[in-house]
């Protein structure tokens, strides 16, 4: 079963604590577990916008992960 990966990084904002992302493809549930892991270790910095790629080839090639709101500051 595949599905699309929705959840939040850690931002360097003045206006917020964390950016939320998703995966621009649907991933393998089984790659779940090993997919939050790394999560947990990204660090963006402000300014960000709508559909950023924020980590390209995320659990495998083809696969992004993008930045779903816009943090000016």
């Amino acid at each position: 079963m595949e599905m699309i990966l929705t959840t939040t990084v850690k931002i360097k904002s003045e206006t917020s604590k964390l950016l939320p992302v998703k995966t621009d493809k649907p991933i393998l549930k089984e790659k779940l577990k090993k997919a939050m892991k790394r999560i947990a270790k990204i660090q963006v910095k402000a300014p960000i916008s709508v559909g950023d790629i924020i980590q390209r080839n995320f659990t495998e090639k083809g696969i992004n992960l993008v930045s779903t709101k816009s943090v000016e500051k």
